[in-house]
């Protein structure tokens, strides 16, 4: 009975497929149509022709999920994720940190503490979509802080028709038994669209396969195998407000981002046996500890005309941070205070930024930007101890960038821009004398890209970027409990000052992808921080480290081949290698890590080595 019902319909699929070619006209009708062309409105931001990009997906993103953003990024080749104390992590692209590498969201850059290694990125990770990550120098649009990179969070994509949409994500990580949720509404009506997101972590005290630790010689116990006291909990709103009309459409995003977390007695000062042993409790918050609190609030106005499009971008945010602990001096005969005695340090830092970019496109050959920007920045301190004094920081640039398209298979851009910025400190109790910089300095690019056939194409970019000296890099001087050592900052440093040459060459052919970016780096002035053999004159301090400019080059590059074995198979290897070098003292540069080479198959990751 089923031979004959296939049967039947083999035999009707035949027949129909003969009466369709006889029942054709003898002669066939041809309609020539005159050639159309799409024109599409670009609504991104500008980037050079020649940078090297990585888009990361939202799937990505949660498939390498862990503890913050950075342990979803940092399988990208050429990023590296720099893991301080625990929980705390910050973004490293092609061996470069700190305030060298600006992350963006919602049209602005993310203003905190981030000089300090142990001051992570107050972001929800489950509120991030997709991500691009621009390898290279790109002081020439994103301003002084971009002189490594820029880590930029792409805006969520807004429903086309009316809808309600939602999400409940859970989480859990055995080493930290920590506990995430996030819960998401979203709801699309007309001209309006509006997300809301909260997000609530909490862990404890993080298990190490390990009983012991080595701190300057002396061997100290980890009961139960659990770092003391590295409990915390975190808590973040996210909304979104946009409308479009017209020509005209308006994001409003504010976002309030809560952390508070221990410090592992162990790191956190000269450990002690007696404030390691094990209070019982995995879960609870003891001095020492730290609590963030970063409120932001971003507009970002456009305006879509057929041959201008104007971008008005707006920000304001608020990074309050306090670090905690029992009161305790490195200054002879002081007393501690009679409001809140166990606050060692506050930092509370108030940016106000503005932006405004005009793309001008008259044809499918040429591109221009034209943009200014500024920024203003207040930072007051608080607390028993000192590291760097309250400033006022002003910055203010403006720039111009060009994309020039010859033919299909070849783009060229060049790119330039000039800053100018004001920092004001003022005294502090004989640590620092009052001090005012004044600093200005430009940036340019100059890139190609060639599509040697469909299957090939190369890229190279040549620019110099720069990045201006923070505030603890030039006035800083006392005991850095993150990372316990006494700091000491130049008020006589200069702007960093660099050069990069980016090639890259990539080839796809039927399942197999590959591709390979060399670089090479220059830098004139280059700040880090040195031991200076001297020791401190405060007490239990150690030695003295101070910030130092020195001439520098970086050199490397990532390698990436993907082969497709089924059309949802795939097995990806990835390396990469970076190389520093101080010429002044003929080392390595502090805080480069080693890049990673990893081997991808399906969906899994597996790390398999260190390139040193």
């Amino acid at each position: 009975m089923i031979m004959a019902k296939r049967l039947y319909v083999t035999l009707l699929c035949i027949l129909c497929f003969v009466v369709s070619v006889f029942a054709q006209a003898p002669d066939t009708l041809c309609i020539e149509v005159r050639e159309v062309v799409v024109k599409t409105k670009k609504t991104q931001k500008p980037t050079l022709a020649a940078q090297q990009l990585l888009d990361i997906s939202a799937d990505e993103i949660h498939l390498f999920a862990g503890h913050s953003l950075m342990d979803a990024l940092q399988h990208a080749e050429g990023v590296q994720s720099m893991d301080i104390g625990v929980g705390f992590s910050k973004p490293m692209i092609r061996g470069l940190g700190f305030q060298r590498i600006a992350v963006t969201e919602n049209g602005i850059k993310q203003e905190g503490q981030q000089w300090g290694a142990d001051h992570g990125l107050e972001i929800d990770a489950f509120h991030v979509d997709d991500v691009r990550i621009i390898k290279g120098p790109a002081s020439v649009l994103y301003g002084s802080d971009a002189m490594g990179g820029v880590v930029e969070i792409q805006p969520a994509i807004i429903p086309r028709n009316d809808t309600l949409l939602g999400e409940v994500a859970l989480q859990n990580q055995t080493v930290s038994n920590c506990l995430s949720g996030s819960a998401m509404l979203g709801v699309k009506r007309g001209h309006w669209f509006t997300r809301l997101r909260y997000t609530e972590r909490h862990w404890s005290d993080y298990k190490v396969p390990a009983d012991s630790f080595v701190y300057l010689s002396m061997r100290l116990p980890i009961y139960n195998q659990r770092l003391k006291n590295t409990a915390g909990f975190e808590r973040s709103a996210n909304a979104l407000i946009s409308c479009k009309y017209g020509h005209f459409q308006e994001r409003l995003a504010i976002s309030n981002s809560y952390q508070k977390q221990g410090f592992f007695s162990g790191a956190h000062g000269i450990p002690s046996s007696a404030n390691l042993v094990d209070d019982g409790d995995k879960w609870n918050i003891s001095l020492p500890y730290n609590r963030v609190n970063h409120f932001k609030v971003a507009s970002v106005s456009k305006w879509s005309l057929p041959y201008v499009q104007v971008t008005l971008t707006l920000g304001y945010q608020q990074n309050h941070r306090e670090e905690w602990s029992k009161f305790h001096t490195h200054e002879i005969g002081k007393q501690p205070p009679l409001v809140d005695p166990d606050k060692e340090l506050e930092f509370n830092l108030h940016t106000i930024s503005s932006g405004l970019q005009f793309m001008l496109s008259s044809s499918t050959t040429w591109e221009h930007y034209i943009g200014v920007s500024a920024e203003n920045q207040i930072n007051t301190i608080g607390g028993y101890s000192f590291l760097i004094p309250e400033f006022r920081r002003n910055q203010a640039g403006i720039y111009y960038l060009v994309n020039y398209r010859k033919s299909a298979r070849l783009t060229m851009n060049a790119s330039a821009r000039y800053d100018i910025g004001f920092m004001q400190t003022d005294a502090h109790e004989g640590f620092v004398p009052e001090t005012d910089t004044r600093l200005g300095d430009c940036s340019f690019a100059f890139g190609t890209e060639y599509q040697i056939d469909r299957r090939s194409k190369i890229t190279a970019s040549i620019g110099r970027g720069f990045r201006m000296p923070s505030a603890n890099e030039l006035t800083s001087n006392g005991v850095h409990h993150g990372a316990f050592r006494h700091e000491l900052g130049d008020t006589t440093l200069v702007s960093e000052q660099g050069w990069q040459l980016d090639i890259a060459y990539s080839y796809k052919r039927y399942r197999i992808e590959a591709t390979a970016t060399p670089f090479v780096s220059y830098y004139g002035h280059y700040i880090s921080l040195h031991p200076t053999g001297r020791w401190s004159s405060l007490a239990d301090a150690g030695q003295i480290y101070q910030y130092v400019d020195s001439k520098s080059t970086f050199c490397g590059g990532e390698l990436k081949v993907k082969t497709r074995i089924l059309d949802e198979l795939f097995y990806t290897f990835s390396g990469e290698y970076v190389r520093t070098y101080d010429m002044d003292t003929h080392t390595a540069l502090p805080y480069s890590p080693p890049g990673p080479y990893e081997e991808h198959f399906g969906m899994g990751v597996r790390k398999m080595a260190r390139i040193h």
